[in-house]
């Protein structure tokens, strides 16, 4: 699978690059929101976790950005989150066309129960 990570976190996107490259998956990363952006518009993912807060520009604005250009339904996006999303939150960003999401600290084992889940449908 070709999987993007857009996640301000270094540390952290060290460690999942570490760990989803090692079960053989090509990965893509950038610790830059509107970098991330511009990847997700230009190039195809089978997969993206996505950052809900990045300076600049956050997970939020870039949802937002692919739902008014429609293409956020093709797109397969993970939120990674250490923020308190609440229901509503959740059921908006769901609507909008996001995947799923994973709270911060991700636990590796959901990760990549989350990518077999993406391979699989």
């Amino acid at each position: 699978m070709k999987i993007l990570i857009i996640d301000d976190d270094v540390e952290l996107t060290k460690a999942v690059v570490s760990t989803i490259s090692s079960v053989g998956h090509n990965i893509q990363f950038t610790n830059e929101p509107k970098e991330g952006l511009k990847l997700i518009q230009e190039q195809d993912h089978d997969l993206v976790f996505l950052d809900l807060s990045m300076p600049e520009l956050s997970g939020v604005d870039i949802i937002k950005d692919l739902a008014k250009e429609g293409t956020i339904k093709e797109k397969k996006i993970v939120i990674m989150t250490a923020s308190a999303v609440n229901d509503e939150e959740l059921k908006n960003l769901v609507d909008m066309g996001v995947h799923s999401i994973l709270r911060k600290p991700v636990d590796i084992d959901s990760l990549l129960d989350k990518i077999e889940e993406v391979s699989s449908s």
